[in-house]
Parts: structure tokens; sequence; C-alpha cells
């Protein structure tokens, strides 16, 4: 018995049976080569974040649309909205990856509006670019869940991926009930795949949402560009105009409550008062910029401490220090610190840090209840030394990206 359609359904019909048909003969032959390694047909794959900045979560972001094999897949950042004066930006640009914008115009008229119907008109754009670039794999970042959850149920045919950037309770915990149960609705739905940037943290994200298949994928750095740097760390320092013989202190990170900068400079003024040839070297930037400005000049500081924003060149301005000093309130990973330790530099870190960033001797645990002048004590103290001999080697980026390109692929990561 057949079917009968007027001539506009069978039009329509005809279209759509066609068009699935030939994606599922592509993934058909894509799998048939795959076997061999050969990937005939590339796939599409996005990366889904707010913005590209220059924080942790970004760079990672930045690293994989830089490294993911090409021969196998197309690689597409979706974006809010460009961050141009981002370093990060730059170099996904440079190596001609596409970022998409959800939100072209960008005056304040717009800004008002978008903000006021981001609930549904996200959904629905991200719902069109996935269709539009014929998206199979969707690499989720931070708390963007809630954005997903509205088209969950007619973007079955793409693959979904969550990565999570800190402590699961700053981002999927019941505490976050947005972000909490779109990923309960996400993971029921559509198989969505839970990724930890280490052990402890896959265990806990298993615990929340009563799985076991949370896999982890490190926040990988590569090792080369760190350990192959041709400027000395006195043409380092001339070039910044950093006196040669000061003692520099140095940090990395988004200037937000997170990083406890004012903890920082705190400190800072304590090492100061012992040692007059302190300096202070901040890489970053932030809401919270004018506010630690304000801070340190204040505290009378500011021919002692340097800025710097929208860096690419982080393996050189850690050669420029003697010490790094890292209190954050909380941590995912916190992957500057293994940037850190491979250019060997003493890290005097924060507690509340997972243990899995003290990868090294160089790696010194400090309480946050401690004063300012106990932490003074230990940076100046070069013989302290944290207890640990870890597996650094664990974090290559190059290792991290096949384990991830595998997990993309539907195989054992």
């Amino acid at each position: 018995m057949g079917i009968c359609f007027d001539q506009g359904m069978e039009g329509s019909y005809r279209k759509a049976l066609t068009l699935h048909l030939c994606r599922w003969r592509v993934k058909a032959i894509n799998k048939l080569f795959a076997q061999n390694g050969d990937y005939r047909v590339k796939h599409n794959i996005a990366e889904f974040i707010g913005m590209i900045s220059d924080g942790g979560a970004e760079t990672l972001v930045k690293d994989y649309a830089l490294l993911l094999n090409k021969d196998i897949f197309n690689v597409f950042v979706i974006v809010f909205r460009r961050t141009r004066d981002s370093a990060n930006d730059a170099l996904i640009s440079q190596a001609n990856v596409k970022i998409i914008e959800i939100y072209k115009r960008n005056d304040f008229l717009s800004k008002v509006i978008q903000k006021l119907n981001r609930w549904w008109y996200v959904p629905y754009r991200l719902k069109r670019l996935l269709k539009e670039r014929d998206i199979e794999e969707l690499h989720i970042h931070l708390s963007l869940l809630k954005y997903i959850s509205p088209i969950r149920k007619k973007i079955k045919n793409v693959k979904l991926f969550y990565t999570c950037h800190s402590e699961p309770q700053y981002f999927i915990d019941k505490s976050i009930p947005t972000e909490y149960r779109a990923a309960k609705k996400l993971i029921k739905d559509n198989h969505l795949q839970l990724i930890a940037l280490h052990d402890e943290m896959r265990k806990e994200i298993n615990s929340i949402f009563e799985i076991d298949n949370t896999v982890v994928i490190r926040n990988g750095i590569d090792f080369n560009r760190f350990k192959e740097i041709k400027e000395t760390r006195g043409e380092i320092r001339k070039s910044l105009k950093i006196p040669q013989n000061a003692f520099v202190l140095g940090h990395i990170g988004r200037f937000c409550d997170q990083k406890n900068h004012t903890f920082l400079i705190d400190v800072f003024s304590e090492v100061y008062k012992e040692n007059k040839n302190a300096f202070l070297l901040l890489i970053g930037a932030g809401e919270l910029l004018n506010t630690i400005k304000t801070k340190i000049d204040k505290c009378g500081l500011k021919k002692r401490v340097m800025i710097l924003s929208h860096r690419s060149d982080i393996p050189q301005l850690l050669r420029a220090m003697n010490v790094f000093v890292f209190p954050s309130l909380h941590e995912g990973l916190g992957i500057v610190l293994i940037e850190a330790q491979v250019s060997g530099l003493r890290c005097i870190i924060s507690d509340t840090v997972p243990r899995e960033a003290f990868q090294s001797e160089f790696a010194v645990p400090m309480s946050l209840q401690a004063s300012p002048v106990e932490w003074r004590n230990v940076i100046l103290d070069e013989s302290i030394r944290g207890p640990w001999k870890g597996e650094i080697e664990l974090y290559d980026m190059n290792r991290e990206i096949k384990r991830l390109e595998r997990l993309y692929l539907g195989e054992q990561a």
C-alpha cells in the first residue's frame, strides 16, 4: 500500500528524505574509512563558549581550535560576541578557524534588547547555526547548558559534550538550579558526555548526577613553548622595562573575586617592606582591574607593579619572574600553575586549589587563613619546596588532544 501526498508535501518530503540519506551515506562512508584511520569526509564540530577572552577556559578552547586535526575536523567556535582585543581571539582568527557570533550587533540599544530576549533568542540562533553548519559534535563550556536544553529534542542528531572548568559546585551543582536541571535533561534525552579536568572532579560530577561515565580530559599545555625559549631573563626584563636586579613576583589570571588579587596586593606589600627590590608583575584583564589599580595606588606601590593584558607571550613572561604567587579562592585546576612549574618557577599556591595542580616540588601550598606576613616569609625563603613528585607529563596538550579527538569520534578516550 502506498502513501499519498499532495504535490507540495511530496516535494518537501522528498527533499528532507534526500538530505537525510545524504547525511547517512556520508557518515557510513566516513565510518568505513575511519576503521583504517582514513577520514574522507570531515566532521563539523563547534566549541560553544560565551566569549574568547584570555582566561583559562577560553585558552583551552583556543588550543582545541588550533590543535584539533584539520584533516578530520572542520572546527567552528560559537560565541555571544567577539572580543577583538583578546590574544586568544586573534590567534584563532590567524589560524583561519571561523568564529561565529550569536549577536551580530553591538550597540547599546541592541545590547539591551539582547539581554531581555536572550532566553529564547540564543537557543533559536544556536539551533539555526547547528543546522546551517551541519554540526555533528557540539562541545559546551562554562555555564551555557541552559541555552541548549530548550532545543534538546530538535538536535538529537548532534553529539553533545560539556567540560566543567571549575569546581562543580560553582557550575552544575544543585546550588545552580538552571544549569543543574539543564544538565539532567541533556544527560537523559541527549546522552550529554560530561568531561572533568581531573580525577577528583570526575568523581564529584559522577556523584552529583548519579552516573559513572564522566571522562577526564586534562587541561594541557604545549611543553615545548615553555622549555624552548630563546630569550634570556635579562633580555625579557629589558624589553618590559623591569629592573634587572628586581625580585619579581608574578601572577596570571582574570581580575575577579575568585583570583583574590586584594590579598595578593597585601602579600606583595609585606614582601616590599622586607625587600625593596621586589616587583609585582600581573597579567590579566577583568571587571576588577580598576579596583585593584586603586588599591595599588593607595598602598603606594604604583611604581613597583606592572599590569599587562591580552598577552600571547606567556612563556616569556614566566621566565621574567622569580616566584609565582597564586592565592585563588577556588579553581577547577589552574592550568597556569602547570605552565609555571614546567617553566621551573617556585609557586606559592593557596591550598584551596585542587591537589592535581601540585605536580612538582616547585608547588608549595599555603593556607588562606595564614597572614600576608606568613605568605611573605615563604615567598622570600627560596629553600622551601613542596613534598610532591607528580606526573606532570600527563598535562602534555598534544597527548590530551588525541584523547579528545577519539572522544569526539565515538571511540574510547
